[in-house]
């Protein structure tokens, strides 16, 4: 079975799970929690990828080491996948529940860029326009760029709007140019 298969199996089979028994959000923080450790620490790295260890060792290894922060679903998981592309199958595995936990959960990323850092409160209001104008949840991440003088661009899944006072400026050069 390739690469491709075998995540999309894995997610699949671990969000309808998950779906089943009503705990998707504590398998959501699970995963991710897991997949940011694989990441970062090279140690816990070798830990996934290795194949002396068995499985189920590392299942339980895995759900006393990660406690709370963890969800015994996603220990489980690692005991189906090992070898050197066990982080990048995890990885996989990660952004494709991601994306059904989104769908189920009526949610929508939101990434913006703004001129200069804005106010919790700011950013409270933001979501909350945006939910609304959306109909849906939005998962909202800020970035500054001061290099936009000011406005704010959004990319809300594949479509970008920009409201920046350097895109309207170099819109009005392009006006003048022609």
């Amino acid at each position: 079975m390739t690469r491709k298969q075998t995540t999309k199996r894995l997610a699949n089979a671990l969000y309808s799970v998950s779906e089943h028994n009503n705990i998707l959000d504590s398998v959501h923080r699970g995963l991710n929690t897991l997949n940011i450790l694989v990441k970062t620490d090279s140690q816990f790295r070798v830990f996934i990828q290795s194949k002396r260890i068995s499985g189920e060792d590392k299942t339980t290894i895995l759900n006393n080491v990660m406690g709370d922060s963890g969800h015994p679903l996603v220990g489980e998981l690692l005991s189906y996948i090992e070898g050197r592309q066990s982080s990048a199958i995890l990885q996989d595995v990660t952004n494709l529940f991601n994306r059904l936990y989104k769908e189920g959960k009526n949610i929508i990323s939101v990434k913006g860029t703004v001129a200069s850092a804005i106010s919790e409160d700011e950013k409270s209001s933001l979501k909350s326009s945006l939910d609304q104008i959306l109909g849906k949840e939005t998962d909202l991440s800020l970035d500054v760029d001061a290099s936009l003088i000011g406005g704010i661009r959004l990319r809300i899944e594949n479509t970008f709007l920009d409201a920046t006072v350097w895109n309207q400026l170099q819109t009005l050069r392009a006006e003048l140019l022609t």
